[in-house]
């Protein structure tokens, strides 16, 4: 072998060789991001936080609806006296309404009175 064989040689082995260290750590990087999910789920289910809650609705939202969208902001119709925190009664009803409901309550125990 000849000395430019063998360094290219050598330089084959050493990509390889990191290509696999990064594979290695993009999978590490994976299962910690797969990981770090599970963990806000079990945090945001176990307190009942909503995405208003965690700063992630609102003027800095990025999930801003299209120019063409024409729909308002809708007033809050229920309002849960213990915690303060409000519904439109529009979308899949929020986990303390389902609470209280099942507790036997009514959802016009929680109407907002004007």
């Amino acid at each position: 072998m000849t000395q430019d064989s063998t360094l290219q040689q050598k330089i084959q082995e050493a990509e390889a060789t990191l290509n696999e260290l990064r594979k290695k750590l993009d999978e590490e990087r994976k299962g910690e991001r797969m990981q770090a999910i599970a963990s806000a789920k079990e945090l945001i289910k176990t307190h009942e936080l909503t995405a208003a809650d965690l700063g992630l609705s609102g003027k800095g939202s990025s999930a801003k609806r299209p120019v063409s969208d024409k729909r308002g902001m809708v007033a809050a119709k229920y309002q849960d006296h213990e915690s303060g925190k409000t519904w439109t009664g529009r979308g899949k009803s929020p986990a303390w309404l389902a609470a209280q409901l099942a507790a036997g309550y009514s959802k016009d125990d929680f109407l907002i009175k004007s």
